[in-house]
């Protein structure tokens, strides 16, 4: 069976959760004897393809700087990388296409070609903005969804979510959970400098700060546990705080207590779960939850939003709040922050949690859908 991917996400991100995810499938696909992947960058700097055989060469200008430096790379890439698959496509010479992101440039050329879609969530469909950019990823997305002939989902909360939302048949939506987590090498990697200049205890939060990952309203909880109890608070990627956030801090009494990164490394990262006292995650809103399984991985524990794909992850292995009723994010931080001994059943459980998530049970789920396509 040949399976062809695309290379559109791959044009787009340095690094990010989607590009990990196709690299971790493509790399056990290739490994399958019933499988040939058909998958080409001829430039790329995504982080996770450098080292593999699909990338043609090293990008170019990795150390010449200039303004608009990113959207131009974007739009080369796309300009060197998309021929490939046209071309296969034109030719009607692979048993199955699945793109890698929501761009639909190829359904001039792809025919009777079967298409196998991942759905990733439905955020911008929940929290539309209505820039430009989100109502265009939205057209595209519905124009992928209405011809795919089969679809994956990330989670069962988001099958269901796609299900509901575009009215697609529950028999063409397949569940195809992710795996996370760090690299063995990254855990052994030595203290980072940054680590070693940390409050003892502090609260963890990674990610975007941005609209429904509810970063404002979870530190007006957050901010009388920390009075109280002593504890610092580290935010981990996202960019640099913005004016308004450092504004509340301020008004919070709390501006002293928090350390806030505005990118970082996956070493630095995994030592912040490792030496947090708890990581909290109050989002609204996702369709999986990568950081979920990064926290346990490294022993941390982990106190969740009871919505969407949350509590299908973290299982019975984390604790739960209710980020939409007041207090109820508070007085969990609260409580579990006093109990050293949940903490630690927490750090047990978690890891025997993360044991139901691999990247070869994704790998399978792939080729289990491949498989009832062409069936």
């Amino acid at each position: 069976m040949k399976v062809l991917f695309d290379s559109q996400i791959f044009d787009w991100q340095i690094n990010g959760g989607i590009s990990r995810y196709f690299i971790e499938v493509l790399k056990r696909l290739d490994n399958d004897r019933d499988m040939e992947v058909l998958f080409r960058c001829r430039h790329s700097y995504n982080t996770y393809i450098q080292d593999t055989r699909w990338l043609g060469s090293k990008p170019v200008l990795k150390k010449i700087h200039f303004k608009g430096k990113l959207s131009a790379l974007k739009m080369i890439n796309q300009q060197v990388n998309r021929p490939y698959s046209n071309r296969l496509l034109r030719k009607g010479a692979v048993d199955i296409f699945h793109p890698t992101y929501y761009d639909p440039y190829f359904l001039q050329y792809l025919g009777k070609t079967p298409l196998a879609l991942t759905v990733y969530d439905l955020t911008n469909e929940k929290f539309n903005d209505h820039s430009p950019q989100t109502e265009k990823v939205l057209r595209w997305k519905k124009q992928l969804i209405e011809r795919a002939d089969h679809i994956i989902a990330i989670s069962d909360n988001t099958r269901k979510d796609i299900i509901e939302y575009y009215g697609v048949a529950p028999d063409k939506v397949a569940t195809v959970y992710l795996s996370g987590g760090f690299d063995a090498a990254i855990l052994k990697a030595p203290p980072d400098a940054a680590i070693e200049k940390l409050p003892q205890r502090f609260i963890l939060f990674v990610g975007s700060r941005q609209g429904y990952k509810n970063f404002t309203a979870f530190v007006k909880e957050v901010a009388p546990v920390m009075l109280e109890q002593n504890i610092s608070l580290v935010a981990a990627g996202g960019g640099p705080m913005s004016a308004a956030e450092q504004a509340l801090m301020k008004e919070l009494n709390i501006a002293d207590r928090v350390t806030a990164f505005s990118h970082v490394s996956d070493t630095l990262l995994a030592q912040l779960y490792k030496k947090a006292a708890v990581f909290v995650f109050p989002s609204l809103y996702e369709g999986f939850g990568l950081p979920v399984l990064e926290a346990m991985q490294c022993g941390c524990p982990a106190l969740l939003s009871n919505n969407s794909s949350l509590p299908e992850v973290g299982g019975s292995a984390a604790e739960y709040f209710d980020p939409l009723v007041p207090g109820s994010m508070l007085n969990t931080i609260s409580r579990l922050l006093e109990d050293k001994e949940k903490r630690i059943q927490m750090i047990v459980a978690g890891a025997k949690q993360l044991e139901k998530f691999s990247w070869e049970n994704t790998a399978k789920g792939h080729a289990d859908v491949y498989k009832k396509i062409v069936q």
